[in-house]
């Protein structure tokens, strides 16, 4: 097949309203593999014929299927696995919108009664987590370079999410395992695509303790190692 009978990625960004960053991101994770790749150029063209799929995906990701699921979803040639991916996802989309409209119906009532205080309803959770570096430099440096992370040295800690909302987490280290030989530490992360997250880690200096995996407990994970020894078992969303 010659150059002319394939498209380029701008060409076929426009067929499929995919940005070209979002298909060399698929490319990467391998969801959306180009059809050939020019090794002296490394520039991406594409079949025709792929822009079918190149389209579903993109309606895949504009309701926030993870493209763990996607990838699923596409594999089955069956439907089956597509079908219950898409009613999980169907059921988390609405078990979200109906908290949303629960938050709604709290604001309203706030801002109607002119209450001083919302009664939302909360529930206890851990909101920080505490583990040895060793290292304290190259144990920062990963979590900034693996998981895109500014490091607070005022308070020895990486923030996720915002203060106040269900995303803020704290995870602090603690240098003074230099001295009195702490035990490595082991936590979780759910991230929205394991496999980057998993690569992006391992390119950053992580140690690989067990690839991606699927089971049948748990979200597909894998797990890694700081610069630090600590172990983290990465989730996928």
């Amino acid at each position: 097949m010659s150059h002319r009978e394939l498209l380029s990625i701008g060409e076929f960004s426009v067929r499929t309203a995919l940005s070209i960053p979002a298909l060399r991101h698929y490319d990467e994770v391998g969801l959306l593999r180009p059809a050939r790749v020019d090794p002296g150029t490394g520039y991406r063209r594409y079949r025709l014929d792929q822009a079918p799929q190149a389209k579903l995906i993109r309606h895949l990701r504009s309701v926030d299927l993870p493209i763990d699921q996607i990838r699923r979803a596409l594999a089955d040639q069956s439907g089956r696995d597509a079908a219950a991916v898409l009613q999980l996802h169907r059921e988390r989309l609405l078990e979200r919108a109906h908290a949303i409209a629960q938050l709604a119906e709290t604001l309203g009532r706030h801002f109607d009664e002119g209450t001083e205080d919302m009664d939302v309803a909360k529930e206890d959770r851990v909101v920080q987590v505490t583990v040895p570096a060793r290292n304290l430099d190259a144990t920062v440096r990963f979590y900034t370079e693996a998981f895109g992370l500014e490091y607070d040295q005022s308070i020895a800690s990486f923030q996720f999410g915002a203060w106040e909302t269900d995303s803020f987490f704290l995870l602090t280290l603690d240098a003074s395992a230099d001295r009195d030989g702490t035990a490595p530490a082991r936590f979780g992360l759910y991230v929205d695509d394991l496999d980057a997250a998993h690569t992006a880690a391992l390119a950053a200096g992580a140690a690989l303790l067990q690839s991606p995996k699927e089971t049948d407990y748990a979200p597909r994970s894998s797990v890694i190692a700081d610069p630090s020894g600590n172990q983290i078992s990465l989730y996928q969303r």
